[in-house]
């Protein structure tokens, strides 16, 4: 059970941290030279880094703002570490609570994340890519289900032998599903 629970600190300290949106404020007096307008340019005489606009955190948005893109990571690693477990454990059995608790959180990780992604794409719709959000979403769903199943699989010992079967299925479509989310997000 120690080893279990060393594995399991281990991967809740892989998962990548977002950093959260923000949004620029221009400082206080200073305008933005109109394009093109090089005379109002030259005539300034602030140095280059005071122009620049100011960074303002907002912690509240920084935290729930966007919920999908920070929820997300829990399925994906979890889920992929599991497999990688799962291949280790093919000659050392040791490993299989780990897996399953990994299994575990992947899973209720992964019916989060469809429910914020359900919530965040109501913006993103009516646009050119309503047909990736369709695909995003198909992907999504049989994502959740075979991580859900790949976790019943792994817990239920009569099961136990055809979870491998799931696994290699499960991060397959972890790995489908995250690249058109990454289309989604970033293009």
């Amino acid at each position: 059970m120690t080893r279990s629970a060393i594995i399991l600190v281990l991967a809740l300290c892989v998962l990548p941290l977002e950093s959260g949106q923000a949004r620029e404020v221009p400082p206080q007096g200073s305008a933005k030279p109109a394009y093109g307008d090089s005379s109002s340019a030259a005539s300034t005489t602030q140095p280059v880094e005071s122009r620049q606009r100011q960074y303002v955190l907002r912690v509240w948005y920084s935290l729930f703002g966007h919920l999908h893109n920070k929820i997300i990571h829990a399925p994906i690693g979890f889920g992929l570490s599991a497999f990688l477990l799962s291949l280790f454990a093919l000659k050392r059995k040791e490993y299989e609570p780990g897996i399953r608790w990994l299994l575990l959180v992947a899973a209720l990780g992964s019916i989060a994340a469809f429910i914020t992604g359900t919530q965040q794409a109501v913006a993103l719709e009516g646009g050119s890519k309503d047909w990736v959000i369709d695909v995003h979403r198909t992907l999504g769903i049989a994502t959740m289900i075979s991580l859900c199943a790949w976790a019943v699989f792994q817990w239920v010992t009569a099961l136990k032998r055809w979870a491998i079967i799931l696994g290699v299925i499960a991060s397959l479509l972890i790995l489908v599903t995250g690249f058109f989310g990454g289309v989604l997000a970033h293009g």
